[in-house]
């Protein structure tokens, strides 16, 4: 009896350990159901349930039956072949992206190993339960601990399993281990996992874990940005699937050669491979894998820049994804939508899927597609003009983005950053925007070099296959020499460059030290230092030129060049005294002087207003220059507005508010614009604020003096070197009409006669 027994055992290590070599099925509908678990998941997944339906669970005190062939007694199923079944069943769950029904038909499968004291097939199931984990929960810490217990029972030296199936159950679980670790950004690590697998790999002799080998090895390559070398892999796994016609694994590495080439831009490839995996996965209704290709196929059309066939794919891949009810991937593929609306300037469209890839990614948790959602809305607000709401909503986007540590996002958010300040004429942080981009694209650079260095290794290694040693190293030192002397010339250029940047960069803080400098000595230069308004020096430099326009204007007028008489361009003079700027310093000190002379210029600056301009003339003196449109309005009013400042100003501070005013037009002579000048204007002007000076004599409160030509006064009359005695005859003549708010005669022979006196 324990003879029969140990037979027993040796039979049953003997067909595990066959199994474990290649995984051959004794039962025929469970060998069809598994080759087609890659292709028609869905039929796999029926057969394998009408295979448990329909045949029963062989007692298991029947120990002949455990691994019996099935094809003897088709109503039962052996404890080994429910198994089989059961992972079937599971990996067909998995692929529909059901997890749950998954996790149960797995679960069920490590239970009757356990009952079984079937170790490999237990292990094997948990191997299973693990990728179910990672793949489609994408729960690492389940899956890291469940290949914990794998590793922990493997190394268990009480089990009953042969090296063959320990070296299986190493190399399955350092893969798993490998892909996880690169799923979670541990790139090194993954790297010299997938390293020791390939030691067990080599020892399987099963064609197709070569080919997954590859194709993963590949798309951990890949998805890192070691391109070169995804590509090695990648075209290893192609042509070794296709030389054994695995149609499944052949799709899937036409997929990953299709975002390799994309991510390379050689995007006539990449249409090319994704097309073909395209084509499998739509034939053999595989949603999941064909909503991916779609997008993928969409996207390089947006970069060929045909728009309207990348809307119909992202439109078919996003029907696709509705029927997966994946959230996640709906708002990714509604966000690339609004990004193509947004190339076609359909910026409502694009403003409506943005909305909606912001609500779903939100409802999913999708930080990623949240942040590209805000950076895509800043591109949105910057084409639409709206470069306020552009800043606000890129430099909330790129905080996510760093937080995510997404570089590519980063990058794109910098730039456009940039250009939003750029567009608002905030050079400097445009500038500063503009840097941070380029030291992310060093950044990233970097990475590529680093990669570079395991490119060309990798590049040997090719090369060791192809050509005999001898050639090998004949091209390595050409390589070398090559690669030195590039480098050579790359330290030359990049010193080159650097000094050239430092040069400008000096030159540009020189030239913005310089042009701050020039402004403060401009402003210095043309502002009274005491008011802070804008002094003589400037009355100086802008009213010839304002005189001259204006007289150009009313002569195109007299000629009939313009049909309307250009009544914006006549202006109107007030040149005011304010008596308390003088006696303040006298009264209150020098200090409290200044604090008052300079409160009343800014008050001044801040009540006159555009068109209007106001000079500080002299100590106490200010010239009020305003459009005199309206020929109809009386200088009292000009006087009544400027007393009124006075009186706003003085209020409350026990100060005296008289004002005397001088007013004159421009034109002075209504026939002969060009007869006066500004130094004559002036003149005209101190003539008339020095008769309100003596009227305040004689009278109490403010007084004003306003002086007109008569429209018949001819410009000889004013021909003279002497303008004031000019204007005093021309007043004896009746040539210039004086308005006065006083009520006293004003004598003009007293002027006369002080101008003789200076003479």
């Amino acid at each position: 009896m324990s003879s029969c027994r140990w037979l027993i055992r040796l039979l049953i290590i003997f067909v595990a350990s066959f199994e474990a070599q290649a995984k051959i099925y004794t039962t025929p509908i469970l060998a069809e159901a598994n080759d087609l678990l890659y292709t028609s998941p869905a039929l796999s997944l029926d057969m394998t349930e009408r295979y448990l339906d329909q045949r029963r669970l062989s007692p298991t005190t029947d120990s002949s039956r455990v691994h019996n062939n099935d094809e003897a007694d088709h109503t039962v199923r052996t404890p080994l072949s429910t198994i089989n079944a059961l992972q079937i069943k599971a990996k067909a769950y998995s692929l529909l992206n059901q997890p749950k029904p998954a996790i149960t038909a797995i679960q069920d499968a490590v239970n009757l190993a356990d009952k079984e004291t079937l170790t490999f097939s237990g292990l094997e199931s948990k191997l299973i339960l693990a990728e179910i984990y990672w793949s489609n929960q994408h729960d690492s810490s389940k899956a890291m601990k469940m290949l914990d217990q794998i590793d922990t029972a493997i190394s268990n030296p009480a089990h009953s399993m042969m090296k063959s199936q320990i070296q299986r159950l190493q190399y399955q679980s350092l893969m798993q281990r490998a892909m996880i670790e690169s799923g979670t950004n541990h790139a090194m690590q993954a790297t010299k996992r997938f390293t020791r697998a390939k030691r067990y790999l080599v020892n399987l002799d099963d064609t197709q874990e070569q080919i997954h080998y590859h194709l993963v090895v590949g798309k951990h390559f890949l998805d890192h940005g070691h391109f070169d070398m995804a590509l090695d892999r990648l075209l290893s796994g192609y042509w070794l699937a296709v030389e054994n016609d695995d149609k499944a694994q052949t799709a899937l590495a036409n997929y990953e050669l299709a975002v390799l080439f994309e991510k390379r831009k050689v995007l006539d490839k990449s249409l090319e491979h994704a097309t073909q995996a395209g084509e499998f996965f739509e034939h053999y209704n595989r949603t999941l894998p064909l909503a991916k290709t779609l997008s993928l196929i969409a996207a390089i059309y947006e970069q060929q820049g045909r728009y309207n066939l990348a809307l119909v794919h992202y439109f078919n891949a996003l029907d696709q994804e509705l029927q997966l009810k994946r959230d996640s991937r709906s708002a990714e593929l509604r966000l690339n939508i609004a990004r193509v609306y947004l190339h076609l300037y359909n910026y409502p469209k694009a403003e409506q899927y943005l909305q909606h890839a912001r609500l779903l990614a939100t409802q999913s948790g999708n930080e990623n597609t949240l942040a590209a959602a805000q950076i895509l809305q800043g591109k949105l607000e910057l084409a639409q003009s709206k470069l306020d709401a552009a800043v606000s909503t890129l430099q909330t986007g790129l905080i996510a983005a760093n937080r995510l540590g997404d570089q590519d996002l980063q990058l794109e958010g910098e730039e456009l950053l940039s250009l939003a300040f750029e567009q608002q004429g905030d050079f400097y942080h445009a500038l500063l925007s503009q840097r941070r981009y380029e030291q992310l694209f060093g950044t990233k650079r970097q990475a590529q070099v680093k990669s570079n260095v395991e490119v060309f290794k990798q590049q040997q290694r090719m090369l060791e296959r192809s050509i005999h040693l001898e050639e090998l190293e004949r091209q390595q030192f050409e390589n070398e020499k090559s690669l030195y002397k590039q480098k050579n010339s790359i330290i030359v250029l990049f010193c080159l460059l650097l000094l050239i940047s430092a040069i400008l960069l000096r030159r540009n803080h020189t030239a913005k030290q310089l042009q701050a400098r020039l402004m403060k000595l401009r402003n210095d230069f043309y502002t009274h230092p005491r008011s802070g308004l804008r002094n003589l020096r400037m009355l100086t430099v802008k009213l010839p030129s304002s005189l001259q326009q204006s007289s150009a204007n009313f002569e195109q007028w007299h000629l009939g060049e313009i049909i309307n008489e250009p009544l914006s361009d006549r202006l109107r003079f007030a040149l005011f005294e304010v008596p308390f700027l003088k006696h303040i310093y006298l009264q209150h000190g020098y200090q409290q002087g200044l604090d008052m002379e300079r409160q009343f210029g800014e008050y001044l600056n801040k009540q006159v207003c555009e068109p209007a301009r106001l000079y500080h003339f002299s100590d106490a003196m200010f010239l009020y220059i305003e459009p005199n449109s309206r020929l109809d309005s009386a200088p009292e009013q000009l006087a009544h507005s400027l007393q009124q400042l006075v009186d706003r100003f003085v209020e409350n501070k026990q100060l005296d508010n008289r004002v005397r005013i001088g007013m004159a037009e421009y034109p002075f002579l209504p026939r002969a614009y060009t007869a006066i000048n500004d130094h004559e204007l002036l003149d005209i002007l101190l003539m008339a604020t020095n008769a309100a000076r003596e009227a305040s004599k004689l009278e109490t409160g403010s007084q004003w003096v306003h002086f007109s030509a008569i429209d018949a006064a001819p410009a000889a009359s004013f021909a003279s070197d002497n303008i004031r005695r000019a204007c005093s005859q021309g007043i004896d003549n009746g040539l210039i009409k004086v308005q006065s708010s006083s009520t006293y005669d004003i004598r003009w022979n007293n002027d006369h006669v002080s101008d003789k006196n200076v003479i």
